[in-house]
């Protein structure tokens, strides 16, 4: 168990790398300056950087179960995305607007938003998906 949270942790921290710098990539070549737009373009890198955690949490910390197409394509990942759903929910819909509207940068406030969301991935990976 101890070594899992360990792996889940280091996964998390590629992930969370994965997604800022996809976030300020997406922000800054698309010149986005409105509240509204810099959450729409949140929620498309929560997207991506979704399906890039599941396959490093799936090789790296929860690789004993099932590697086949049919698990991984319809029963994990779906699992997986509602599972994460209610993380896009929560950072999007609530922790995201409530800090930019504070005036916290982007880039602190999507770090928060990974931290509170790694939290309750783990219990849903553990619990529902792997």
């Amino acid at each position: 168990m101890r070594n899992r949270i360990i792996r889940f942790l280091i996964c998390g921290i590629i992930t969370a790398a994965f997604n800022v710098l996809l976030l300020i990539t997406l922000l800054e070549l698309l010149k986005i300056e409105q509240p509204l737009h810099r959450n729409i373009v949140n929620i498309v890198s929560i997207e991506i950087s979704l399906l890039f955690s599941f396959f490093i949490y799936r090789i790296w910390v929860w690789s004993e179960g099932k590697w086949n197409f049919r698990n991984i394509c319809f029963r994990q990942i779906p699992m997986y995305h509602i599972s994460y759903g209610l993380v896009i929910v929560v950072r999007s819909f609530l922790l995201f607007p409530i800090l930019d509207w504070l005036g916290i940068n982007y880039i602190i406030n999507t770090l928060i938003g990974i931290l509170v969301g790694s939290i309750i991935n783990y219990i849903f990976s553990e619990k529902l998906v792997f």
